[in-house]
């Protein structure tokens, strides 16, 4: 299961490799420290003049961490816990508004933090999720339950315990998956990826291919930065910003870009409309002419 996460969080397929230990050393380990070693090689040049938006702009236009959205503090063992859930909710399409009309139709219920899910039952958890149109509601229901009382019972819903007492990503990625059928690698991901800063076992989680796709076309990044591990290159970027904004927030903001517009190659669609880089580059190309 460790190998899983380490698997999905650099992009792979499944290689028993993933995980093997070279010289006391994780494979992402490495690769985390060579992200980190191409972003300080870079240096002050990292403040580079291809780049069209900071990124506290792509935060103020395009918004924070999902969890800065819905008013979860991370530094607080109940915040924790309430993002476990939203992260599980989030990660099967990565829908925002689908995941946040979820926790809002819990929440009325009291039903948005592990203790009270355990204690309810699926059933009432999958009507809240019916009553919000999430897919798969009792499937869901019954994922958040069972994961809800296992945080309870093996760890006292304790969640800043269990990530600080593991050892690197593989032993936090199996503490996770552990927690309960279904809960896997994509949502193990989407919990840790605002916890870096917070948890060291949690910096070795890369960026979505869909901020790092982003991240290049807003000259954040250059064309391999930040492939695999730790997002050294971009943080080293936002570094040189005053004040430098949140990792997590940045990101947050670059998947969206990357998902509606990037990645898709939706130059029409990019919700940076007239600031949007290869919007530019398309008319500057078609000789002034609009994208489709």
């Amino acid at each position: 299961m460790a190998s899983d996460v380490i698997a999905y969080c650099l992009g792979m397929e499944f290689s028993p490799l993933s995980s093997t230990l070279v010289k006391g050393q994780s494979i992402t380990t490495r690769l985390s420290r060579r992200a980190i070693a191409r972003g300080r090689a870079a240096g002050v040049d990292q403040k580079r003049s291809g780049v069209t938006l900071s990124g506290a702009e792509l935060v103020a236009r395009l918004g924070p961490h999902p969890a800065r959205r819905w008013g979860l503090d991370l530094g607080a063992d109940d915040g924790l816990a309430r993002w476990l859930i939203a992260a599980c909710l989030l990660a099967p399409r990565g829908d925002e508004e689908a995941a946040g009309a979820a926790r809002r139709a819990l929440a009325e219920r009291g039903l948005d933090a592990p203790g009270c899910l355990a204690q309810a039952g699926a059933q009432p958890v999958a009507a809240a999720l019916i009553a919000s149109s999430y897919p798969k509601p009792e499937i869901t229901a019954a994922r958040l339950v069972r994961a809800s009382a296992s945080l309870i019972e093996r760890h006292g819903g304790r969640l800043s315990a269990l990530v600080a007492g593991a050892d690197g990503l593989a032993e936090l990625g199996a503490a996770l998956l552990g927690l309960a059928p279904g809960v896997g690698p994509a949502a193990v991901a989407e919990f840790l990826r605002p916890l870096r800063e917070r948890f060291a076992a949690a910096r070795e989680v890369p960026l979505t291919p869909a901020a790092r796709a982003a991240a290049i076309h807003v000259g954040l990044l250059r064309e391999g930065e930040d492939e695999e591990g730790e997002p050294g290159a971009l943080r080293s970027v936002l570094s040189q910003e005053n004040p430098a904004p949140d990792l997590a927030d940045v990101e947050a903001a670059l998947n969206r870009l990357g998902r509606r517009a990037c990645r898709r190659g939706a130059v029409g669609s990019c919700p940076l409309r007239e600031g949007c880089p290869a919007l530019a580059r398309a008319r500057s190309d078609g000789g002034g002419a609009g994208a489709r």
